[in-house]
């Protein structure tokens, strides 16, 4: 039975990936029980139809989006669950569609799985940009309940 539970964040960057094997080289132990959390962003109908809105969006393009988003998803948690094969004998995976931002999606997992900590890589924004856009480990970090690690490399 595991007696501490990880909400790790996953979004197939570099970063995400660095802070997986870091968490794995670093901190887990057996007893843990890992939830790796990813958000994915809604599919960008503009990328398919054009960028410009010029009436109704047809059927078939909605239908190729949708299938090529849930490929996509798919891809990433096959890639994590060869990532940890090996190392977790069952991993528990929450894949959570963005409505809201990541932030908020992370937080809502970490609090749904009761996790006692959040592991998460960042993409290192400068001040400025970080200021101005946000960033989705600065919003994990204030608005967590629990610890947050928020691995970065420089």
């Amino acid at each position: 039975m595991a007696t501490r539970t990880v909400v790790i964040a996953v979004d197939g960057s570099e970063r995400a990936d660095a802070a997986l094997s870091w968490y794995f080289e670093h901190i887990h132990e057996e007893i843990n029980g890992v939830v790796l959390a990813h958000c994915p962003k809604e599919p960008n109908l503009g990328a398919y139809y054009g960028g410009a809105f010029s009436g109704p969006i047809p059927i078939d393009t909605w239908k190729q989006v949708v299938e090529e988003h849930k490929a996509s998803v798919k891809k990433l948690q096959e890639k994590y669950q060869a990532a940890c094969q090996g190392k977790l004998e069952k991993v528990k995976w929450v894949v959570k569609v963005r409505r809201d931002s990541a932030g908020e999606e992370i937080i809502k997992v970490a609090e749904e799985e009761k996790a006692d900590m959040i592991v998460m890589g960042s993409r290192g924004l400068g001040t400025i940009r970080r200021t101005i856009l946000g960033s989705v480990s600065d919003y994990v970090l204030h608005h967590s309940k629990v610890p947050v690690i928020v691995y970065t490399t420089h």
